[in-house]
C-alpha cells in the first residue's frame, strides 16, 4: 500500500485533503474508519470479500478489468469493466464479492460539500454571489444510488486513476482528481439531477419523498420489459394514485411511464439482437402483440424498421 506524497504546503495549497492509495492482497489495511471525506483508492484481487458501510457524500465502486459483486438492498449487482455503481449513505451496508478472477477497480468517495456546490453552479449558474444557499441544494441520498455505464470520457478517466494510484505520483494535489471526478460524474448523471428539481413541491423533504417514489416505480418499469406490467400496480407500490404518478412521473422525466418502458423495450430489443434472435422471437419476448406491432413501434423509435437497422 502507497499513498500519494506531497508536501505540507502542497496539500495546504486547498482547504480540502484527499487520501490516495492502492491496496492487493499484500495490504494489511482493514479500518477505513480514518480516511479523510475524500479518497480515492485502487484496488486489485482475484478474491475478495468484504462488508461496506458507506459514510456521507458519495461513493463511486468502477471496475476497469473483470468483477465486482454488490449486494444493494439483496437485489445483485454486477459491476463489470466499464460500468460503475454510485453509493451513499442512504445504505448503511454494502455487501462486495470477487471471486476467482484478476479485478482492477477503484473506489473514490466525494464529501456532499464538493457535490453540493457543483451542482448549484451548474443548475444555477447566474446565481453568482449566493453560495452560502448552497447547502439549500443538498440532494435526496437516494438520487444518485444507482449502476450505470460510464461513458469513453469517464471510462478513460477512472482508468488512468487505476493506473497511478498507489504506484506513479500525481503532477497534482489528489483533491484536484476528486474535483475533476465529481465534474464527469455530474454531467453524465445531469438528467437524473435535473429531474429531481422539476418536481414543483415546495418543501425540500416533500420532494425527496416524492422523488424516491418516482424512482422506485422506474425501476419497477426497468424490471418489467418482458412481462406485463399495470401502471395502477406500480403506483399502487409507491403509494400514489394512478394520476398522480403519471403526472409527476412525466414532469420529472419528461416522458410518460408508458413511453417511458416502450423505449426500453426498444432498447433492449438491440441488444437481444446481438444474441442472434429473430425479431420475431424478440418480439415474443418484449410481449408486442405481434411482429408489426412491434416493427411499428421500433420504427417509431429509430425511424427505420428491424431489417433496415444497422448496429
Amino acid at each position: 500500500m502507497q499513498k500519494a506524497t506531497f508536501s505540507k504546503k502542497e496539500m495546504l495549497f486547498y482547504n480540502r485533503g484527499c487520501d490516495v492509495f492502492h491496496l492487493d492482497h499484500a495490504s494489511n489495511r482493514t479500518d477505513f474508519s480514518d480516511l479523510a471525506p475524500n479518497s480515492i483508492i485502487s484496488s486489485c484481487f482475484t478474491a475478495y470479500e468484504s462488508q461496506i458501510h458507506p459514510t456521507t457524500g458519495l461513493g463511486v465502486k468502477y471496475v476497469s478489468e473483470g468483477k465486482e459483486t454488490y449486494w444493494l438492498k439483496g437485489k445483485k449487482s454486477e459491476v463489470t469493466a466499464g460500468k460503475y455503481l454510485l453509493i451513499n449513505e442512504s445504505e448503511p451496508r454494502l455487501d462486495v464479492k470477487i471471486k476467482c478472477a484478476e479485478t482492477w477497480g477503484m473506489c473514490a468517495n466525494i464529501e456532499p460539500a464538493v457535490l453540493n456546490d457543483l451542482i448549484f453552479q451548474v443548475l444555477f449558474p447566474n446565481k453568482l454571489d449566493e453560495m452560502n444557499q448552497v447547502q439549500q441544494y443538498l440532494l435526496s441520498p437516494e438520487l444518485l444510488v444507482r449502476q450505470a455505464t460510464a461513458s469513453d470520457e469517464l471510462q478513460q478517466f477512472l482508468n488512468r486513476l487505476i493506473g497511478f494510484v498507489g504506484t506513479h505520483p500525481n503532477e497534482n494535489p489528489p483533491i484536484e482528481l476528486i474535483y475533476e471526478l465529481a465534474s464527469l460524474l455530474v454531467r453524465e448523471n445531469l438528467p437524473l439531477i435535473g429531474s429531481y428539481y422539476k418536481l414543483g413541491a415546495s418543501k425540500r423533504t416533500t420532494r425527496q419523498e416524492l422523488f424516491q417514489r418516482l424512482l422506485q416505480g422506474k425501476e419497477m418499469l426497468d424490471d418489467s420489459v418482458f412481462s406485463e406490467v399495470n401502471i395502477g400496480q406500480v403506483a399502487d407500490e409507491c403509494c400514489l394514485s394512478e394520476f398522480r404518478f403519471f403526472r409527476l412521473f412525466k414532469q420529472c422525466f419528461e416522458v410518460s411511464p408508458y413511453q417511458y418502458l416502450f423505449r426500453r423495450r426498444i432498447e433492449k430489443s438491440l441488444e437481444l439482437k446481438k444474441q442472434n434472435l429473430s425479431w420475431g422471437e424478440i418480439a415474443y419476448q418484449l410481449n408486442f402483440t405481434d411482429l408489426a406491432a412491434f416493427s411499428k413501434g421500433f420504427k417509431k423509435i429509430t425511424g427505420v424498421s428491424p431489417s433496415q437497422y444497422v448496429f
